[in-house]
């Protein structure tokens, strides 16, 4: 009799941390296309993001449902880790600014984790999507590191259902950074904003996620049933 196995989704980190390196390499022609110059990609910014999605990979790994009340520290991790990595050092330089960060996501957290649930029936791309939207609209969910935070809990909900990660490549960077500065700049609390803009930018970004996705960044693995049943202990945020 075959042993039953199903599918499970990781993130391939090697190639992920590739193509971070080349929008690096790239990002000064990608600079002039875009709305709003940013700052280049340093070695220290994608270190810090590499942990980030090397963290959502353990996540995905022990199953944690990080919208969930007892999951929803692991978001504020994610951030913590995309602008101070896991350096215990580095963090106790910015204790004041982690802890201004964590009231202001306590005050906002609520709403976007209400939101998805409502829209738990939905596909993963229009839930990522909106996810996205709400942390990185005003009042954005952090002090700093929205986009970048905002990317990894996408990046969770898209592999959670089997879809690759979202990673920046040099082919959708432009298409990404330019919506994003239009997403800043509007306010979930005005009436306009929320009921037009934010949409409108939502349904946007679940089409280009839709069509930008790639297969190369995300890993499968076929476990047998009994084991992948067995759960490993689940991570707790630092």
């Amino acid at each position: 009799m075959a042993m039953s196995s199903h599918k499970q989704y990781r993130l391939d980190l090697d190639r992920i941390e590739a193509s971070l390196r080349e929008v690096k390499n790239n990002f000064e022609a990608l600079n002039e296309e875009l709305l709003m110059r940013r700052e280049p990609l340093t070695d220290q910014i994608i270190g810090n993001l590499l942990e980030g999605y090397a963290y959502v990979d353990q996540l995905l790994e022990d199953r944690v449902e990080i919208f969930s009340p007892s999951g929803v520290d692991h978001i504020l991790e994610l951030n913590h880790l995309v602008l101070c990595g896991s350096n215990a050092r580095v963090r106790l330089e910015y204790g004041p600014h982690l802890l201004e960060t964590r009231r202001r996501f306590a005050a906002g957290i609520d709403e976007i984790a209400d939101w998805y649930e409502r829209k738990r029936h939905k596909s993963a791309t229009r839930r990522a999507a909106g996810v996205y939207v709400l942390s990185v609209s005003q009042p954005q969910l952090f002090l700093e590191g929205n986009h970048r935070t905002g990317a990894l809990v996408a990046s969770y909900i898209l592999v959670q259902e089997g879809l690759p990660p979202f990673v920046l490549t040099p082919k959708n960077a432009v298409a990404y950074f330019n919506p994003s500065t239009l997403i800043k700049y509007r306010h979930k609390e005005k009436f306009l904003d929320r009921q037009y803009y934010l949409k409108k930018y939502r349904r946007g970004l679940q089409e280009f996620l839709e069509e930008t996705l790639d297969k190369r960044f995300r890993r499968t693995l076929r476990l047998d049933k009994d084991k992948a049943e067995a759960k490993s202990p689940p991570l707790a945020p630092a």
